[in-house]
């Protein structure tokens, strides 16, 4: 599912503490990142099992998406973002596109994601609500252990 990016644009495997850095700084206010600082932002980019982004003409990071993965079973794709100034125009078709396609997401069976305002986007792919699907054949309990400091 390629979607073409803008021209100047470029879709990249970023890698290192400055891409990191980059990254974090797109993320820095995002709602899904409240309370969250730039350092560990980048830190989970710098862990994640598949990163892709988008740089400009300059060579700037100005869209990002990653995801951890077992490879087989799930995958969970977060923080996908694009510079104000570049949404609308494919990038993030683009960025989701690339990562679906990533060796550590592309032959895991259940791909997950949460958004609050992305869901049009997503559904391209064939992401459907959760509450949509039929009910687990289970009960089961979601539990966080929540880490401060």
């Amino acid at each position: 599912m390629q979607h073409p990016l803008p021209e100047g644009l470029s879709l990249v495997a970023p890698e290192g503490r400055a891409d990191a850095d980059a990254a974090a700084a797109l993320l820095e206010g995002t709602y899904w990142n409240v309370g969250m600082d730039r350092a560990l932002l980048a830190r989970a980019h710098l862990g994640s099992q598949a990163w892709v982004g988008v740089r400009d003409a300059a060579g700037a990071l100005v869209g990002s998406a990653r995801a951890i993965s077992d490879h087989a079973k799930r995958a969970w794709i977060y923080d996908v973002i694009v510079e104000a100034q570049w949404r609308g125009r494919g990038v993030g078709h683009a960025l989701v596109a690339a990562m679906l396609a990533h060796p550590a997401v592309r032959d895991v069976r259940f791909v997950h994601l949460g958004t609050r305002d992305a869901q049009r986007l997503y559904a391209k792919f064939g992401f459907v609500d959760r509450a949509a699907l039929p009910p687990r054949g289970y009960q089961t309990t979601e539990m966080v252990l929540v880490r401060t400091g």
